[in-house]
């Protein structure tokens, strides 16, 4: 019988101490072209001379990625799986925490490419969060599984309290984001994230807009006082395009409750009445879809809309935007023609190709988003 995550904690925690401490000189590690282009979606501060990292600390936290995907799809041990492997009860959070621990340690100590690595390993951990087997997974990374979640945002934290780079703190920031789930409850990380959303500098404003659309699915009052700050950079003639594209692509992130999911929508219409912008458009068209696409009693009136909208002097973009928009609501929902408003068709050629679809059920959104964070450097 195959171990379970469990099981394998106590390997994977000394496998990362003694990757940590290790001062052997490490080999340049190459990575296979599908790792190497979700390192280019993730790794905002690469130059040239980081597409190759370098060094067994690097190499050991990497590692930490596939396992802390593999255990947040897993259920909880219970008595018997605990006594088919000899555990004593707790061992498992035990060292979850304890891997968890050192890799914030990381983060806070370690240079450029000790960090971007730590982020990453969390990043695939969330990108995969929603895949899981069964309903009942709490995910390793769940307010009820992580003990010691006080001292993990406490290091990162330092890190971004230390006056140090943008770069450094936009990072900090993405940490907080892929965390929300316990990071949420806490008032001084919710001020980072909003006050950064006013920064300077774009790269953090990036990242504290991925930070907050992770928090706005899970928080109806971070969502309301996010939603205004959007609107207000949406209509801001201070804000460049490219962070106004960015801010649009959370509106598909408002999903905590209805209430929120309804006001953010009606915003986004009004957002979208209100501008003229091929690229503003197009981003809020899917934004909205999205959102309306997981919150039922907004789908109808969603696609009543986009055809309505198809009746502008619209660019051929935003055209088929709309079109591609609508087919994805109706196959996201086959029963929704049933009882909706219009018995329009999506042309052929105009429709979704089944990976474009996968796509968009996905969390789409956030590699959108680092992309326009890589854009921006």
């Amino acid at each position: 019988m195959e171990q379970t995550c469990a099981a394998c904690a106590m390997e994977w925690s000394i496998q990362l101490e003694k990757g940590l401490r290790s001062g052997k000189p490490g080999h340049c590690q190459f990575f296979h072209i599908s790792s190497l282009l979700f390192l280019l979606h993730f790794s905002w501060i690469f130059t040239k001379s980081h597409f190759f990292l370098s060094g067994v600390p690097v190499k050991a936290i990497l590692q930490m990625g596939p396992y802390l995907q593999r255990w947040s799809r897993e259920l909880e041990c219970g008595i018997v799986s605990n006594g088919m492997f000899d555990l004593v009860p707790g061992e498992d959070q035990l060292f979850a925490n304890t891997i968890l621990l050192r890799l914030a340690d990381a983060f806070r100590g370690g240079n450029t490419q000790i960090r971007l690595s730590v982020v990453r390993v969390f990043l695939i951990e969330r990108k995969h969060r929603d895949n899981r087997k069964h309903n009942q997974c709490k995910g390793l990374l769940s307010m009820g599984r992580v003990a010691n979640h006080v001292e993990l945002l406490k290091r990162v934290k330092s890190v971004f309290n230390s006056g140090g780079d943008s770069e450094s703190n936009a990072l900090a920031l993405v940490l907080f984001g892929c965390w929300a789930d316990f990071a949420n409850a806490n008032a001084q990380i919710r001020y980072l994230i909003l006050s950064s959303l006013v920064s300077p500098h774009d790269n953090q404003v990036r990242a504290s807009l991925f930070a907050a659309g992770c928090f706005c699915e899970i928080s109806d009052d971070f969502a309301c006082i996010t939603l205004e700050m959007l609107f207000n950079m949406m209509n801001s003639p201070a804000v460049s395009l490219p962070i106004k594209l960015a801010a649009a692509q959370v509106f598909a992130k408002f999903k905590c409750s209805y209430s929120v999911a309804k006001k953010a929508y009606k915003i986004g219409l009004e957002l979208i009445s209100n501008s003229s912008n091929e690229d503003i458009l197009v981003i809020m068209l899917f934004s909205l879809s999205k959102l309306a696409s997981v919150c039922t009693l907004l789908t109808s009136n969603h696609v009543d809309f986009l055809v309505s909208f198809l009746e502008r002097q619209l660019t051929s973009h935003v055209h088929e935007t709309a079109l591609r928009c609508i087919h994805f609501i109706f196959r996201n929902n086959p029963a929704l023609k049933l009882y909706c408003n219009t018995s329009f068709e999506v042309p052929d050629g105009q429709a979704l190709s089944p990976s474009e679809y996968e796509a968009w059920k996905g969390d789409w959104t956030d590699d959108e988003m680092v992309e326009q964070v890589i854009i921006g450097l």
